[in-house]
C-alpha cells in the first residue's frame, strides 16, 4: 500500500531538514514523499537541493499559499493513503509502516489521527493532547483534530475535493469537516507525529486574528451550528485535552518513549 506525504515549504529553513529526515527515515519501502516549496528566500533552497535525490518529487515555484502548495502535491501523488506534514513538524519513527498496516487491516476506516505531542525548537517534549475517542459531532464544531497526525484514503479526498485555497489558517479544519460527512474517522492511541511550537509558527502568530475568523467562516460555509450547550461540550472536551493532569503526562511520556531518537540525533 503506497503512502504519499506532501510537505508545503516556505521559509522554514531552521526546521525543514528535521522534517525531511523524519519522513525520509521511515522504514517503509513504498513511501512517496513530495515537497512543494513556494520559492523560499532562506536556507530552505539549499536544504532541498541537498535531499533532492531522495525526494520522490520536488516542486519549487511561487504559489498562492499553503493550501495551493498542498493541492499541487496531492495532484501528483499516487498513493492510496495521503497526508501532509508542515515544514516544521515531524513524523515519529515507524509511523508510515503502522499506517499502511492499520488501513489494510481496517477497510471500513477512511481516516485516522492520534493524540498530539508538542515539541520545542530543540525537539524536546513540551506538551501533549490526550484525545477521547472520535466523535463527529464534537470534531465538526471544534478544531481539535491534530492535523500533523491525520492521514486518509485517497478515495475520501476524491469524494470531498481539494483543500480550500481561499483559506490561510483553517485549511485543515475545513478539510476535516467535509471529510467527516463522507467517511469514517478513527482516533488511535499511538502517537504518529509531533507538532512543533515556536514563536514564528502560524498557530502562535495569527490564531487570535485570522484564525478565529476563518474557523467561524468554515462553520458558516459547512452549516455547522454552534448551540449554547456546545460551549459546555467544548469546555468538557477541550479541558480533557488541553488541561490534562500529570497522570496523563506520565502516560504521554511513556508512549512517547523518550529514549527513541530521531534520525538526525543518531
Amino acid at each position: 500500500m503506497r503512502v504519499s506525504i506532501v510537505t508545503p515549504s516556505y521559509n522554514q529553513g531552521e526546521y525543514l531538514e528535521r522534517t525531511l529526515l523524519s519522513v525520509l527515515g521511515q522504514n517503509y519501502q513504498d513511501l512517496e514523499y513530495i515537497v512543494v516549496d513556494g520559492n523560499s528566500s532562506d536556507e530552505s533552497q539549499s536544504i532541498l537541493q541537498k535531499h533532492s535525490q531522495t525526494l520522490h518529487t520536488l516542486i519549487v515555484e511561487p504559489d498562492g499559499g499553503q493550501a495551493e502548495a498542498i493541492n499541487k502535491g496531492f495532484a501528483v501523488a499516487t498513493g492510496e493513503i495521503l497526508g501532509f506534514l508542515n515544514s516544521d513538524d515531524v513524523l515519529l519513527p515507524g509511523t508510515v509502516e503502522f499506517l499502511a498496516d492499520y488501513f489494510a487491516a481496517h477497510p471500513d476506516v477512511d481516516a485516522v489521527y492520534s493524540n498530539r505531542i508538542f515539541i520545542d525548537e530543540h525537539d524536546q517534549l513540551s506538551g501533549f493532547w490526550v484525545l477521547p475517542p472520535h466523535w463527529d459531532y464534537c470534531m465538526c464544531r471544534w478544531d481539535f483534530i491534530p492535523q500533523e497526525t491525520c492521514f486518509w484514503r485517497r478515495s475520501l479526498l476524491e469524494r470531498v475535493g481539494p483543500l480550500n485555497e481561499g483559506l490561510d489558517f483553517a485549511i485543515d479544519y475545513d478539510l476535516f469537516v467535509r471529510m467527516m460527512r463522507h467517511g469514517r474517522f478513527q482516533r488511535i492511541s499511538r502517537f504518529l507525529a509531533a507538532f512543533r511550537r515556536h514563536p514564528d509558527s502560524k498557530s502562535s502568530t495569527v490564531y487570535e486574528t485570522l484564525g478565529r475568523k476563518e474557523v467561524s467562516l468554515v462553520r458558516q460555509t459547512n452549516e455547522v451550528v454552534i448551540h449554547w450547550y456546545d460551549h459546555v461540550l467544548k469546555y468538557a472536551f477541550g479541558g480533557g485535552i488541553l488541561g490534562s493532569s500529570y497522570l496523563f503526562k506520565l502516560i504521554a511520556l511513556h508512549r512517547w518513549r523518550a529514549h527513541v531518537r530521531f534520525p538526525w540525533q543518531s
